[in-house]
């Protein structure tokens, strides 16, 4: 199984099949029922779901503070809170995006631990190379 990151969205390689999504990553780790793949799927849910509402609430109140800010109103010291706070509201929402994709990652490498078996390898050592196959 692989993670791939992706600007857009992520994705997860696992035999030949390429899943992408929630409800496709639900179904690929809920079927092992692994009770800690299961709940770094849930915690990558989440961290992606808060993450993503901070980032766009974070977006919102930095352009009004900007416009506030930098207006002719009175509204000068409420522009530059409402603005600081939209930009640590974005920082934060960015951090856990970050968290959730750590989460994912630490899932897969998890199920290739536990449910990955290779049956076949490439050593490669010095100036020598070898092919392993187990039986």
């Amino acid at each position: 199984m692989n993670y791939l990151f992706n600007p857009k969205q992520n994705a997860v390689l696992y035999n030949d099949t390429l899943y992408k999504g929630s409800s496709q990553y639900a179904r690929l780790f809920y079927r092992t029922h692994d009770i800690d793949l299961i709940n770094l799927y849930q915690r990558h849910q989440s961290n992606k779901i808060w993450g993503n509402i901070l980032g766009t609430a974070g977006a919102l109140a930095t352009g009004f503070g900007v416009a506030y800010a930098t207006g002719t109103g009175n509204n000068k010291t409420a522009g530059w809170i409402t603005l600081g706070s939209g930009l640590a509201c974005t920082i934060f929402g960015t951090y856990l995006i970050q968290a959730g994709q750590k989460n994912m990652l630490i899932a897969v490498q998890l199920f290739n631990q536990k449910y990955n078996k290779n049956t076949a390898g490439i050593g490669i050592s010095g100036n020598a190379a070898g092919l392993v196959v187990n039986f």
